[in-house]
């Protein structure tokens, strides 16, 4: 990889998937239990700033629907004060995602 951002950012996922599949094995539970998704989620859409030319509004727009579709899909929904919730907790991880993109775009180039 020629963005040394991304690389070192790829370095952190990769040694937080292998503690937490060593944490899962060590405890005796099954191998994807409390596996950080939500890393990999972040990402693989951060990736989406720097492949296409797509204005800023349309990427909120992306990471908002994922998240609050991920968020849906993964946490439970028990009444309206759910969705509230998940909104306000896929602006954050948007935010997240978006601040990270920004950076993988800004990253220092290895020659």
């Amino acid at each position: 990889m020629k963005n040394k951002v991304i690389r070192n950012f790829l370095i952190f996922v990769i040694f937080w998937l292998l503690i937490t599949l060593g944490m899962n094995i060590m405890q005796q539970r099954p191998l994807f239990y409390s596996f950080p998704w939500e890393v990999l989620l972040i990402f693989l859409l951060s990736l989406i700033q720097i492949v296409t030319n797509y204005p800023r509004k349309v990427i909120w727009s992306i990471y908002f629907v994922v998240f609050f579709i991920f968020m849906l899909l993964t946490g439970g929904y028990y009444n309206w004060t759910s969705l509230i919730t998940f909104a306000m907790m896929s602006v954050f991880m948007s935010a997240i995602t978006y601040f990270i993109g920004n950076q993988f775009k800004k990253g220092e180039h290895v020659k």
